[in-house]
């Protein structure tokens, strides 16, 4: 997305909440999906539309994001806008308590927790002090409704699951979150670098971590050749505890 204008923070804080509700709509991951919300947004910057006029009219945005996502051979439905009006509106509580700070970091941290996959959302978002708990809880709830799972329960207490299992859940948010993001360099380098840190943690004990040091040096092999979807097919044969 391209938008330059002074509200483009605010859009860029609310664009993965609308590619996720279309993702889930559209039942793809595809990311084309992501690219039919920023052509939508980046529509309406241009002719002017500011970010207060959006949420006064939520509606128009959600019809010029069904028609971007049928142009590019999204399958949505013409009653999806309803959702994605519902989608906005809840977005738009997260954007009123992050536009104060909206560093690279922090957008990183938020398409982290956004993804499914990942099992601990609020840490990570804790982490780099973002304060968006309920609101963030609410969304996922929302999500879970529109795509007819359940909402995972937390674990209880006393439950485990594998080192390799757990981790390849985490790396794998951290590739869906670079997929909202539409591959940026930006977001990818800054995923590189985050991943090289905890590689390095893991080789102060190299006898202990073998299987994961692996892991996260594959994944960012793949990461370097920009065969992300190499990547997440990996990871998700990992993540249910295999190894």
């Amino acid at each position: 997305m391209g938008a330059t204008h002074p509200d483009a923070i605010k859009i860029h804080v609310v664009h993965p909440f609308l590619a996720l509700t279309l993702s889930h709509l559209a039942k793809s991951t595809s990311k084309h999906v992501g690219h039919a919300v920023g052509d939508a947004l980046d529509m309406l910057i241009v002719e002017g539309h500011e970010f207060e006029k959006l949420r006064s009219n939520p509606e128009m945005l959600a019809e010029l994001i069904i028609q971007s996502a049928k142009d590019r051979g999204i399958p949505v439905k013409e009653e999806d806008k309803d959702k994605l009006v519902t989608a906005f509106k809840k977005a738009a509580k997260i954007v009123d308590k992050m536009v104060a700070d909206t560093s690279e970091e922090r957008l990183d941290a938020l398409y982290q927790a956004l993804a499914e996959e990942t099992e601990d959302p609020l840490y990570i978002l804790k982490r780099n002090g973002i304060d968006i708990e309920p609101e963030l809880e609410e969304f996922r709830q929302f999500l879970a409704e529109i795509s007819g799972k359940k909402a995972k329960p937390k674990p209880r207490e006393g439950e485990t699951t594998s080192p390799l299992s757990a981790e390849a859940r985490e790396l794998l948010g951290v590739l869906r979150g670079l997929k909202y993001a539409r591959y940026s360099k930006e977001a990818v380098e800054e995923a590189r670098k985050e991943l090289e840190k905890k590689a390095e943690a893991l080789l102060e004990r190299p006898e202990e971590n073998l299987k994961l040091l692996g892991l996260y040096f594959a994944v960012m092999a793949l990461m370097e050749k920009g065969k992300f979807e190499e990547a997440e097919r990996l990871l998700e044969g990992l993540k249910g505890g295999m190894g």
